[in-house]
């Protein structure tokens, strides 16, 4: 079913479909713009740390099974004796008394 409307209705509504045209451009230019900063400001960085993290992930799982050293093990180069004094001076006595002076 077709209707055909007077021809002063089209020129009374002209205005309204311009404005509802420019409010239509606008508020696709600011979703395009939201979208933009949501993908700028959160998923990229959020892609970078994780790729990042996974290289050091990543290295430290190479470095400890290509026989590197790691943090927690002696180094290669020292005696057992030099070893042995620096976990003596590293270790404090429980329970230690220290005597100190109250200065007024």
């Amino acid at each position: 079913m077709l209707f055909k409307l007077p021809g002063v209705f089209n020129r009374v509504f002209d205005g309204a479909v311009l404005i509802l045209l420019f409010m239509n451009v606008f508020v696709e230019l600011l979703l395009v713009y939201l979208l933009y900063r949501f993908i700028a400001g959160f998923l990229v960085p959020l892609y970078r740390t994780t790729r990042q993290m996974r290289q050091q992930f990543h290295d430290m799982n190479g470095r400890t099974t290509s026989g590197g050293t790691t943090p927690n093990t002696p180094n290669p180069g020292k005696s057992p004796q030099d070893q042995q004094d620096n976990a003596k001076t590293g270790t404090s006595k429980v329970g230690e008394y220290i005597d100190f002076e109250e200065v007024k």
